[in-house]
């Protein structure tokens, strides 16, 4: 049997050069899509009329290993991977990473932190953040 490394895809035709790598980290901040502490999170972000869903990628995470933090526009998703120790036998071969990711992210408004809602369900946490009332402006006749 033979044993091949899976290689990443990434960037044009699956290549990224070093100056793609620098200027992604460079403009990550400002973009909105800074990923930091050495993992990476995949997710979507979907904007209905009262709220934004956020569905992020963390198979193999227990929902106790996940922490959400929403603040004003800022989102900031962090989890732990665990690495499972053989009781049995020894590992051959190890591709699955362990530690610590996480992945913040700037919405276009501000929500409701106190509203917002989290599910954990088959390897998929769907964060629902409900979008914040704007004030309606008010004519006000002078007297």
């Amino acid at each position: 049997m033979d044993i091949h490394r899976r290689a990443e895809m990434t960037g044009l035709l699956g290549y990224e050069s070093p100056l793609d790598r620098a200027l992604g980290a460079f403009f990550a901040p400002v973009n909105g899509t800074a990923r930091v502490a050495g993992g990476s999170i995949d997710l979507d972000v979907v904007e209905t009329p009262e709220a934004y869903v956020v569905k992020a990628e963390v198979p193999g995470v227990a929902k106790d290993k996940i922490e959400v933090k929403v603040e004003d526009r800022d989102v900031t998703i962090a989890v732990e991977y665990r690495q499972e120790i053989e009781a049995n036998g020894k590992a051959l071969w190890r591709e699955r990473s362990f530690g610590k990711a996480s992945r913040a992210i700037r919405l276009p408004e501000a929500v409701d932190a106190n509203a917002a809602q989290a599910k954990h369900v088959d390897g998929v946490l769907q964060l629902t953040l409900p979008k914040i009332a704007k004030a309606n402006a008010k004519q006000i006749t002078i007297q």
